[in-house]
């Protein structure tokens, strides 16, 4: 195990099915014996960081990416009033999956990032229940339903904080391991659907809003670029892609770590 520079905090980007690199990042942090203290999430980061916080491994969290489909977690709505997808089963496997119902039940601080789309204002869970402040944070605008809560409607935090680095200091992070699912388009993939087309538009506004790289001990971006993020069939691909960029950037958060002391 290495050494530790106070609090490790752990900051997980948006990204829809990229979500499978983060995995591929807690895999290999967890053979180094890394365990971040606090965790803040935006989007699929909400959902592995809330996973993570609760305890579950990165091998469990493969199993549950690997063994997802779009027709289990979400239907075609056709009442919804801002949506295309009803998402109230996503919200009943979460609760099967992580088995924690509540934030105060978590073994780790953790926080969820969501936008509030009738002020701008970007709201952050870190009380209450678990569940709906997932759900708020991966509600992405026009795909899945937004979250209505004490006169706020509250959509996919990618809107307004996409890499929630300053979420985790401010819960006292002493160093901060950012993992950013949105890298430059790579212009070799158009998207194949209105999904994917609004997938890929909500991806140029997300980078917009992210942190600067340099302000971050360790910045780890997977090269997925070419990956949109919407077929479950590329989650062993994007797990490898998330294990990779670890791998290339463990040395360097190793000294980080080492020099803290």
């Amino acid at each position: 195990m290495v050494s530790r520079p106070g609090r490790i905090g752990l900051a997980l980007s948006g990204g829809a099915v990229r979500g499978a690199a983060h995995v591929g990042v807690l895999q290999i942090l967890e053979r180094e014996g890394i365990y971040p203290d606090i965790i803040a999430g935006t989007s699929v980061g909400a959902i592995v960081g809330a996973a993570a916080a609760a305890g579950v491994s990165a091998s469990s969290l493969s199993e549950i990416f690997r063994t997802s489909r779009w027709p289990r977690l979400a239907r075609l709505s056709i009442r919804g009033r801002y949506s295309l997808f009803d998402t109230k089963q996503m919200e009943r496997i979460f609760y099967e999956r992580i088995g924690v119902k509540s934030f105060e039940e978590l073994k780790r601080p953790f926080a969820a990032v969501a936008c509030d789309i009738l002020t701008g204002e970007r709201i952050v869970f870190s009380s209450g229940d678990l569940a709906k402040a997932v759900r708020a944070s991966s509600a992405v605008p026009g795909i899945f339903p937004p979250l209505e809560d004490r006169g706020r409607l509250l959509v996919d935090g990618c809107v307004v904080d996409n890499l929630p680095v300053d979420v985790v200091r401010d819960l006292g992070a002493d160093y901060v391991i950012a993992v950013d699912l949105i890298p430059p388009p790579s212009g070799r993939r158009k998207p194949k659907n209105i999904l994917e087309l609004i997938m890929v538009a909500g991806y140029l506004w997300s980078r917009a809003n992210h942190p600067d790289p340099a302000t971050v001990g360790c910045y780890i971006t997977p090269d997925i670029s070419d990956y949109l993020g919407w077929d479950f069939a590329d989650v062993p691909e994007l797990e490898a892609r998330g294990r990779a960029a670890a791998e290339k950037a463990l040395d360097a958060l190793k000294q980080d770590l080492d020099r803290a002391l």
